[in-house]
């Protein structure tokens, strides 16, 4: 346990909450956000941006700039190896009606339109995040009077590569939000036996563009002051561990993907 861990964060082990920031964060923003914790212990600029900081006693990983699903799952499997079980997600999302930019949402269920479990499980539809966690974020956001919706969310492959709106699963299904990650990160919490909760802030709407710089500082304001308020209270996101089978370890996993009998140079396998 630890190499995985130390390669993004520098570091073999630290705080057993973690936060993650989706999508993508201004240098200034990022800044910010790192300037919150009493220290900045170490921070390493890999795919996304692994930092370690302290906050009183805890010394909590928080990775930045994390864009799409394939890069959730591994991150994930990252924060566990250095003894994080329980993260908030942290993210921004387009809203549907009748939602508007700013919005914040705390999903209770997202829907794989991502594709990133269809060849390991192809009938993997959904996930929810775990009800301890999402209870305890709302009960701080209702401390700090932060006004929230609960309902739907979708994952998608890209911004500009995702199914048609209306179609039949969407009519259905009657999500709120739509972004890329959430829905990995609550199945891949839930593999590893981690806890996982997500916070969304509409960044922008049908009516809204996307690129609207009014409208982007006012959604970029709304998520630094979710991401302060969830880092002043990170003490009180402490959950008992999952019961789990079998603690995941990175190396055996690997072992198993690349083994073959016959082949006596697979480094991953136990001597």
């Amino acid at each position: 346990m630890g190499a995985w861990a130390k390669s993004l964060f520098g570091r073999e082990e630290f705080d057993s909450i973690g936060v993650i920031i989706a999508g993508r964060i201004s240098i200034r923003r990022e800044k910010a956000v790192l300037e919150l914790g009493d220290e900045l212990i170490s921070s390493h600029d890999a795919a996304y941006h692994g930092h370690i900081i302290r906050i009183g006693e805890r010394i909590v990983p928080i990775v930045t700039n994390v864009y799409g699903a394939p890069a959730m799952v591994d991150l994930l499997t990252e924060m566990y190896d250095g003894g994080c079980r329980t993260v908030i997600f942290i993210g921004s999302a387009y809203g549907f009606p009748p939602a508007d930019v700013g919005m914040v949402t705390i999903p209770r269920q997202c829907y794989h339109f991502d594709g990133i479990y269809h060849p390991v499980v192809p009938d993997k539809v959904s996930s929810k995040p775990d009800k301890e966690l999402v209870q305890k974020v709302k009960n701080i956001f209702k401390k700090e009077k932060v006004l929230f919706s609960e309902g739907p969310n979708i994952s998608v492959p890209a911004v500009t590569l995702q199914p048609l709106h209306a179609n039949e699963h969407y009519k259905k299904i009657k999500p709120y939000t739509l972004e890329m990650e959430l829905a990995a990160c609550f199945s891949r919490g839930k593999d590893l036996g981690m806890r996982t909760a997500g916070i969304l802030v509409v960044s922008d709407t049908r009516s809204s563009k996307i690129r609207d710089l009014v409208k982007k500082e006012m959604r970029n304001e709304k998520l630094y002051q979710a991401i302060k308020i969830c880092l002043k209270n990170i003490h009180h996101f402490e959950c008992s561990p999952l019961k789990t089978k079998k603690s995941f370890n990175i190396d055996e996993h690997l072992a198993a993907i690349v083994h073959d009998p016959e082949d006596r140079t697979n480094v991953y396998r136990k001597k």
